[in-house]
């Protein structure tokens, strides 16, 4: 991966707003329908490494490629988006989230965090509510047979890169690029942190 591609700045779908959520605090929720495959955020900020990570232990970040975390600003509306074991927003490539499925207005929009942290020693305990929820989201769960097979390749090249060295398959063969994609670096965001 070429980090010089990736985004300095977050941005957010005009489709999303910042509103209190059921699940944990503030969350993100579509104020029109968002159809399957469209883009709702794209991540920007510093990149540090595994040691700067552990020194400073920043609010908001995800692993982009081995070795190397990209650090969101917290109170962006694009960083509030909250986890679910059944989301409906995942990976298109290292930063930026498309929808999974057809989102209805009103609905809150989600991904899974354990498809984007390779911090393996890391963990929260989920309150999403989903008939799928696993209770406890751990920075290991890639190496569950259930999560990749549901999620084929939409996972941050990073965690592509494990789940493909270890051999214990499976993932489908779905053709997410793992290329930073044509999106704005940043636009109008509906809401306010």
């Amino acid at each position: 991966m070429d980090t010089r591609d990736l985004p300095t700045e977050c941005w957010l779908t005009p489709r999303a707003e910042v509103r209190g959520s059921p699940i944990q605090g503030r969350g993100l929720f579509a104020t029109a329908p968002i159809a399957e495959g469209e883009v709702v955020a794209r991540f920007g900020g510093p990149l540090i490494d595994d040691a700067e990570l552990a020194a400073t232990s920043p609010p908001s970040s995800f692993t982009v490629a081995p070795g190397l975390h990209m650090v969101t600003d917290p109170e962006h509306p694009a960083s509030l988006g909250n986890h679910a074991c059944d989301p409906n927003v995942w990976h298109r490539d290292a930063v930026t989230l498309q929808a999974r499925r057809p989102i209805a207005e009103g609905e809150e929009l989600t991904s899974d965090y354990a498809t984007m942290t390779g911090v393996e020693s890391w963990s929260m305990e989920c309150r999403c509510g989903t008939a799928l929820c696993r209770g406890r989201v751990t920075g290991a769960d890639w190496r569950l047979a259930s999560l990749r097979a549901a999620y084929g390749r939409r996972w941050t090249p990073a965690l592509l890169a494990r789940i493909d060295s270890d051999g214990q398959g499976p993932h489908s063969a779905d053709p997410a690029s793992g290329t930073v994609s044509d999106v704005p670096p940043s636009g109008t965001v509906t809401g306010s942190p």
